[in-house]
């Protein structure tokens, strides 16, 4: 028996099954790209936790010395908090860009091969790249939204216990 040939002189089955072996690839590094942006995620919120803590705390310090300790102290934790989030922001957004490319090709390899489309439940194309850029909004935004409250709190600190 002659094998079917499809467009472009290759058989459709070993594109199948290249897609099929490609496909947990990819999942795999989508799911290590997930993780990794959990971790970045995570440990900017809990160093800008902590953060805001101290700040709060030196800023309503209530003792004779708590003045002058805010002058100081105040300003110093917002530009660390301001720092932290501007050297978090492009390693979020780098690993924001590699899930959603990941993503990309997952949508692509289930929409190009029957066989893959019975081994993943992603939906078509469009709509799971859709569903993965507005998951990404939160990522995306956290470390900005730090930016712009030390910014604020910087001028707060250094104008407010005068």
């Amino acid at each position: 028996m002659v094998p079917v040939v499809g467009e472009g002189g290759h058989d459709p089955d070993d594109a199948d099954r290249a897609a099929a072996e490609r496909l947990p690839v990819v999942r795999s590094e989508l799911r290590f790209e997930l993780q990794l942006l959990h971790e970045r995620v995570n440990s900017l919120l809990a160093a800008e936790a902590f953060l805001t803590i101290a700040y709060t705390a030196a800023l309503a310090n209530g003792t004779a010395w708590g003045q002058r300790f805010a002058l100081v102290v105040g300003p110093v934790l917002s530009v660390l908090g301001l720092l932290l989030a501007l050297l978090a922001w492009p390693g979020v957004a780098t690993t924001v860009r590699m899930v959603l490319g990941w993503t990309r090709e997952l949508a692509e390899l289930v929409e190009r091969s029957p066989a893959t489309r019975l081994l993943s439940q992603a939906g078509d194309a469009r709509s799971v790249r859709r569903g993965q850029w507005r998951s990404m909004l939160f990522f995306r935004a956290v470390p900005a939204l730090f930016v712009v409250v030390w910014a604020v709190l910087t001028v707060v600190a250094l104008v407010l216990p005068r």
